[in-house]
């Protein structure tokens, strides 16, 4: 490694070595304390802000944010791999609400009650608001995989739910954090832009996506076959899904839309699925992206909490901003609790999916401090300390949520979802399972699920 890279490969201060020595760290504590059947991101997290705080690493922000990216890009995939097309179409309207209203509440209630109780500039507080609305994709998503295939809530394809919700709820809090950048800073970017570039950005990332997904549904076909050669059809499909994946994310990142590319990775990933459900390679693919998981899981969370700084907390106003963040993810509780009508979800449910829109950790990470970096180009003191108040508090958000949430939701998965059974047997002309006693004769069917493997039984009268 030295030979290639120099001395960045070198201890003790080289960012690579630093790079691999937290995520090697990160890895074992994660393991360690999934033992005690906590989520694993809890002990990289913790690992992450140690290091970050109690010894001066030297870590190159660039390698920094490109290994995040490529792990939202693998989790992103993941998850628009295991989306039910069937429960897509009977929730979207679940969905949106779901993304939308309670992402705005929650930045309108901190904004309100950060000008009450601190006298924070109202802009300034909806700007905060906004950063903090955003639920983190990196936290929700995986642990809804983990429901999936432990078939937890797919009868009512509440996981499917919470992963599509997840990345629109991003886009909306990037969005509305963006037209509050435009009004504070004035960026020099219109109002009027400032309001649609974040609509534009879903439907770009939507167009493109979708043409994407188009293109893995052909383009492999045309030059090899699964059924002569599976593990290089499999590796060609997997090593394109995973390039336009990167593409994605990166081009728009690089070009201001950052919501696009997020998006954009979902949406190629469930077109593609719809072509390749059903083929031999179809699961292989998704057990390869859940093993480079493992391994991009440990960097993503290990580095954002390398982000949290001590350093970054100030004792002024601190107490009272932790009020209006803990009121603002009240109302988002309430609100999330709310907005799920109409799918016949019963309270226990209702509450799982409430608790599932607490976390907050990625879109902290990431937004958290362009306001101080904006702040500090126009060298403006009164806009410093405002910014690094909006640091301060996200900053708070990711240590308080992160945690709580993820542990939220490992403890009441079991509790507050229905898991279903698992078929064995499968009848080929209808998909109907039909298990005969001398007592009584059990039908189990499919119903409309996340999971092909799910099924729920009901018991009928002999005949």
């Amino acid at each position: 490694m030295w030979s290639i890279i120099g001395e960045e490969a070198l201890p003790p201060d080289g960012s690579l070595f630093n790079v691999l020595l937290v995520f090697v760290l990160a890895y074992i504590c994660g393991q360690l304390v999934s033992i005690i059947r906590l989520p694993p991101l809890l002990g990289m997290l913790a690992i992450g802000f140690t290091f970050g705080n109690v010894m001066d690493l030297n870590l190159n922000q660039s390698l920094s944010a490109t290994l995040r990216s490529i792990a939202l890009v693998i989790i992103l995939l993941r998850a628009g791999l295991g989306l039910d097309p069937q429960v897509i179409k009977k929730l979207s309207g679940v969905c949106l609400r779901l993304s939308l209203i309670p992402c705005t509440v929650e930045a309108f209630t901190f904004a309100a009650t950060s000008y009450l109780l601190i006298d924070l500039p109202f802009n300034w507080g909806v700007l905060l608001g906004f950063i903090l609305s955003g639920v983190s994709s990196a936290i929700v998503i995986p642990n809804m995989i983990a429901l999936q295939e432990r078939c937890e809530g797919t009868d009512k394809g509440i996981p499917t739910l919470l992963m599509a919700s997840a990345s629109v709820d991003n886009v909306m809090a990037i969005t509305g954090f963006g037209v509050c950048v435009g009004l504070v800073f004035d960026t020099g970017s219109s109002i009027v832009w400032s309001v649609f570039k974040g609509p534009v950005s879903v439907l770009i990332g939507v167009v493109i996506g979708t043409t994407f997904g188009l293109i893995l549904w052909y383009i492999p076909d045309k030059y090899d076959s699964y059924k002569t050669s599976p593990d290089d059809s499999k590796l060609l499909r997997l090593s394109l899904l995973i390039l336009f994946g990167m593409f994605l994310v990166f081009v728009s990142k690089s070009v201001g839309f950052d919501g696009t590319g997020p998006l954009g990775c979902l949406i190629l990933a469930f077109i593609t699925s719809l072509k390749w459900r059903g083929t031999p390679f179809y699961n292989p693919i998704r057990e390869d992206l859940k093993f480079l998981w493992t391994i991009f899981e440990a960097f993503l969370f290990v580095l954002i909490g390398t982000e949290v700084k001590i350093s970054d907390l100030q004792a002024n106003s601190i107490g009272l901003a932790i009020v209006c963040l803990l009121i603002a993810l009240f109302m988002r509780f309430i609100v999330s609790s709310i907005v799920v009508f109409g799918v016949q979800l019963n309270l226990k449910e209702k509450i799982f999916i409430a608790i599932s829109w607490i976390p907050k950790a990625t879109v902290q990470a990431a937004i958290g401090p362009i306001a101080l970096d904006l702040a500090r180009d126009r060298n403006d003191p009164q806009l410093q300390e405002l910014a690094k108040f909006v640091l301060t508090i996200a900053v708070i958000s990711i240590i308080i949520t992160a945690p709580l949430g993820a542990i939220a939701m490992s403890l009441t998965a079991n509790k507050c979802l229905k898991t279903e059974v698992r078929s064995q047997y499968e009848d080929l002309e209808d998909n109907c399972v039909i298990r005969q006693t001398m007592e009584e004769r059990t039908e189990v069917r499919p119903l409309l699920n996340d999971t092909s493997n799910c099924i729920q039984t009901r018991s009928l009268k002999p005949s």
